[in-house]
């Protein structure tokens, strides 16, 4: 009896290319429709027709894929271009975010699942690189810590910074705050508090991005980062 096959067209982003055989490529792609799954491109590192230039990070890409029910690998059939960001990939500070980004991503999702409030952070980041490339590394920073933060929320790592994760305690809206990350957020001092010291201002920014705003962070928000990879630490096993 022979194999069914499904195909899918789907909206993608390479996450990673790895070589296999003498000619093809294994990706990792993070699509609209089917999450984080795995196809192999046949014949891609040998010909210059087939896929030539197209299956590179950060890049829209519309993919034909084609899925055999005895496989978990799918088959890159066709794959375009539909969404360029040239601006991205020549500022180093942008491809720092973006690269970093893409990896917290391919490290954290299961596959074969859909996520499509995580693919709407990536694309609103990237578009956000793309359309505005950061200057300083203070600024690349904080753009991938409130991309970190939704990513957290998305995933269901969201910290808790309005009350006490042990007691319940509410904290006052203008006190510094001490956050645990392996906890999942504040931590009150009669609690025994915590490592990283957050103040108010900076506490209702990483809320604002948590929920996915871009551009709220600042410069100096260095300790929103430091939260965020603290806790992919704790709660992931992103080392």
């Amino acid at each position: 009896m022979s194999r069914v096959a499904i195909t899918h067209d789907v909206h993608a982003l390479v996450l990673r290319r790895t070589p296999y055989a003498e000619s093809d490529y294994i990706l990792s792609f993070l699509t609209d429709g089917l999450g984080r799954i795995s196809a192999l491109a046949r014949g891609a590192r040998s010909s210059r027709k087939r896929f030539a230039g197209v299956l590179e990070p950060f890049h829209g890409l519309a993919l034909r894929l084609e899925q055999r029910s005895s496989s978990e690998l799918f088959e890159l059939r066709d794959a375009k271009l539909d969404r360029l960001r040239c601006q991205l990939v020549e500022n180093l500070h942008a491809l720092d975010v973006a690269g970093r980004a893409l990896v917290w991503v391919r490290q954290t999702l299961a596959p074969h699942t859909p996520e499509p409030s995580i693919w709407i952070g990536v694309q609103r980041l990237l578009d956000t690189l793309e359309a505005t490339p950061p200057e300083t590394a203070a600024v690349a920073h904080s753009r991938l810590a409130e991309f970190g933060l939704n990513l957290l929320a998305n995933l269901g790592f969201g910290l808790e910074f309005g009350r006490c994760v042990r007691c319940g305690r509410a904290c006052p809206e203008r006190s510094t705050a001490s956050v645990d990350p392996g906890r999942g957020g504040l931590v009150c001092r009669s609690c025994g508090g915590a490592r990283l010291r957050v103040d108010p201002d900076l506490r209702r920014r990483m809320v604002r991005a948590a929920s996915g705003e871009i551009g709220v962070l600042l410069g100096q928000d260095v300790r929103a980062l430091e939260v965020v990879q603290d806790t992919l630490e704790a709660h992931t096993d992103i080392g």
